[in-house]
């Protein structure tokens, strides 16, 4: 990005195109920097290029911000008649083209913050029974209200459908009585008709509702937009106030008639979006212009901030929930059951949903750029590029960040400050207010008066912000050059012609093809250098030219290095220390190469020292033990200067960092144990590029030992492995007992064989029977 900033600054001829090429350009107005350098370059080249610290303008320099109006959060005030709700109310700052400033606000959502509520009813035929339950129900709806807010107002008004074919029947008699077919009677078809002021007066509302009669028409669809329209433009009929929350409650069992409509009654004239209402709230015009449309309701909703809450029957549900999702800010639909029985919940479930939500949007135009970010009061862990949050809560504080940038000038040139308002969608005169001043010139030509006839313009020409304003005839940085004089052109034109042997002329190419000759002087083009732009500029790495000052300097090119340090670049040490490990002097541990201050092993080999085998444990955990207890000490609060003295003994300089969670490079192992404690921390080792040590170690906090928890686990793994040892014993009892016993029965088998093969066998067991005789005769 910087090459990119480099090259669009380099050819800028003045401090204003200067600033406005790149974010990152800077400009001189140094009277004793270089004439011969560009005055316009990155702020770091230009102190590089030895230009006065303080005399370099930067975007960053016009842009501020001032507090000019932070009124503290209020609840609605009776009195003043308004609340608090977004601080601070108005901030000035000034703003350069492609710079950006970031502004904040916070919201907070008043209590009992006004609400004006008209309730807009559909009294066509077959809403008779739903205005016979307002009427009982005009008394809860305003507990109902009273309930969300302390201060509340309702008004209502009705409406049916343009009063022409083919929207009513043609009959005189139907055109009198609508209801006509349903023997009943019934007022005439009108359009719309404001029935009652917005008022604190409930019982002016029941007495509206019940003084109103249905009418009726010949489709289902019915003129429910020509009514919204009015409502939402007639401000002092309606009785809308200044600093509320506006909603209509649109009721209705019907479709809505769209703009072209109005063709079928021959109604061509485009609705105007203005107020048609006579003395006694009649749309007067309701038959010369057509609905309008849904892209006039949506921007008129807009402009009025009012929110719409369309409370209709299950068969029409589908039909409003579509046309809510083309305006989802600012309407909502609920389920009316047929009879408006619940119509309060709707009411109450609709004001909620429009509470709970917020959302800002500007009037900034095109060459400026807002862009919001927030937390929504806690719930995103970072600020998210949103400018809105749901479920907010009253009282609680909402704090957003708008990040405001000047893209390009106003085409007319007369503009140099705008106001900008970042306001609620659905709140009015509500708003912070932005003043913001265009920079249109830099600051060294506005609080400066040019110096005329300068010695540092060699007296031809004019002093200006850092640069000479030649007058007729003369040119150059420091107008030197007398254009008027044509024998010296070429003369000063050679002078730019690096000399070669053998081209007496000097035809070889002008600043070496690689810049612009002015007035015998080359200006090399960036990247280039030397006094004929023969010398290509050293190559730019992390910021630095040839490592930087304490590594080297550029000569046409090549970086010459200093004592220490080697490469192209001097971006290479050739300090060993690096490739020692703690306890072994030997470089690399003598199984690898020390390149730049770093060890490249040997194979087989690895570790920041070459110290550790493959398939083995790193060789060198232990030697910084005292390093990483004196780490756990300090997660324990524990002190630990000691061991810290005696780790940069060993190791030197180190750098201690805490890693969250399992880390397969934590590859060594440090027990910790105390009275309650025992745990094993993991950490590993490593040699940063500045041949500082860095280790990591797992950031964890030890679970202290519950003893009673602990004790009582001993005594069942006792109790358990006792029982296992008592089943093990029995098993093995029962086991010798069923060996032996087949044994026995091996043996007696084998007795049995060789009785019945062996005659000499004689049974060892006699047997003798007693007579019959002698065993009567005893019996």
């Amino acid at each position: 990005s910087r090459v990119i900033a480099q090259s669009k600054c380099f050819f800028q001829k003045n401090c204003i195109e200067c600033l406005d090429a790149d974010k990152e350009c800077a400009w001189c107005t140094d009277e004793l920097y270089d004439m011969r350098k560009s005055r316009c370059m990155t702020k770091q080249e230009l102190l590089e290029s030895k230009c006065n610290s303080s005399k370099i303008e930067t975007n960053d320099d016009y842009s501020y911000v001032e507090i000019m109006k932070n009124e503290p959060h209020r609840d609605f005030d009776s009195q003043r008649l308004e609340a608090v709700q977004i601080s601070p109310q108005k901030m000035s700052l000034r703003l350069g083209r492609l710079a950006s400033k970031t502004v904040s606000f916070n919201y907070k959502p008043a209590k009992n913050y006004p609400l004006d509520m008209y309730y807009l009813m559909d009294l066509t035929w077959s809403m008779r029974d739903d205005k016979a339950t307002l009427e009982s129900m005009g008394s809860q709806l305003a507990v109902a209200l009273a309930n969300l807010t302390a201060n509340y107002h309702l008004g209502f008004g009705s409406f049916a459908d343009k009063p022409a074919l083919p929207f009513i029947q043609s009959e005189p008699h139907r055109i009198e009585n609508p209801c006509y077919s349903e023997n009943d009677q019934c007022e005439p078809t009108y359009g719309f008709r404001h029935r009652l002021k917005i008022t604190r007066d409930i019982d002016s509302f029941i007495a509206q509702v019940k003084e109103s009669n249905v009418t009726g028409n010949v489709d289902n669809l019915e003129g429910g937009l020509d009514a919204l329209m009015q409502v939402l433009v007639c401000d002092k009929q309606i009785g809308w106030g200044l600093n509320t929350r506006k909603i209509v409650i649109v009721a209705t069992d019907g479709w809505l008639h769209m703009a072209g409509d109005g063709l079928l009654a021959g109604i061509v004239e485009e609705n105007d979006k203005q107020c048609h209402l006579d003395g006694d709230g009649n749309f007067v015009d309701v038959l010369k212009y057509d609905y309008p449309s849904l892209e006039q309701i949506w921007r008129v909703l807009l402009r009025s901030k009012t929110a719409v809450i369309f409370a209709v029957t299950e068969a029409q549900l589908d039909y409003y929930r579509r046309l809510s999702e083309i305006m989802p800010e600012f309407t909502s639909v609920g389920l009316l059951q047929d009879d408006s029985s619940n119509i309060i919940q709707l009411v109450d479930d609709g004001y909620r949903e429009f509470v709970k939500r917020v959302e800002f949007t500007d009037n900034a135009p095109d060459y400026l750029q807002l862009r919001y970010t927030t937390d929504c009061g806690g719930l995103y862990r970072e600020p998210q590029p949103i400018s809105k949050c749901d479920n907010i809560e009253i009282g609680k504080e909402y704090k957003f960040n708008v990040e405001v940038q000047l893209l390009y000038y106003p085409t007319d040139p007369s503009i140099t400050n705008i106001t900008v308002k970042i306001e609620e969608k659905l709140i009015s005169n509500e708003a912070m207010e932005l003043d913001i001043d265009l920079r249109t010139i830099c600051d060294c030509e506005k609080n400066k008066k040019p110096m005329e006839l300068s010695d540092l313009c060699n007296f031809n020409g004019d002093y200006v912000c850092g640069q000479c304003q030649c007058y007729i005839g003369w040119i150059g940085k420091t107008c030197e050059c007398n254009l008027q004089n044509s024998q010296n052109r070429q003369e000063l034109f050679d002078q730019c012609v690096a000399p070669s042997i053998g081209d007496e002329l000097r035809t070889g190419p002008i600043c070496s093809d690689r810049g612009e000759c002015i007035c015998g002087q080359c200006y090399c083009n960036p990247g280039y250098e030397g006094e004929h732009c023969e010398c290509n500029e050293c190559t730019l790495i992390d910021g630095n030219i040839c490592g930087g000052p304490d590594h080297g300097f550029c000569t046409c090119g090549t970086c010459s290095c200093f004592d220490s340090w080697t490469g192209d670049n001097c971006e290479c040490t050739t300090d060993t220390t690096g490739c020692k490990a703690p306890s072994n002097e030997a470089l690399c541990s003598g199984h690898g190469q020390c390149n730049c201050g770093r060890c490249s092993c040997d194979e087989s080999f690895f570790g920041p020292f070459c110290e550790t085998k493959d398939g083995e444990q790193p060789a060198l955990c232990s030697s910084y033990e005292d390093c990483i207890r004196c780490a756990v000490y300090r997660l324990h609060d524990l002190p630990c200067q000691d061991l810290d003295n005696k780790c940069r003994e060993n190791i030197g300089l180190y750098k201690m960092q805490l890693v969250a969670g399992n880390d397969d490079s934590l590859n060594c192992t440090f027990r910790y144990s105390d009275e309650q404690n025992v745990c094993d921390y993991k950490f590993s080792y490593d040699v940063t590029d500045n041949r500082e040590t860095l280790l990591k170690l797992q950031n964890f906090q030890c679970k202290e030992i519950n003893l009673i928890a602990a004790g009582f686990s001993i005594a069942v793994s006792i109790i358990v492995g006792g029982i296992l040892l008592l089943l093990c014993y029995r098993c093995k009892l029962t086991y010798d007992d069923k060996k032996m016993f087949a044994k026995f029965e091996k043996e007696r088998e084998l007795e049995t064989k060789y009785q019945m093969e062996s005659p000499l066998y004689k049974s060892p067991i006699s047997s003798f029977k007693v007579p019959e005789e002698m065993e009567s005769s005893y019996l």
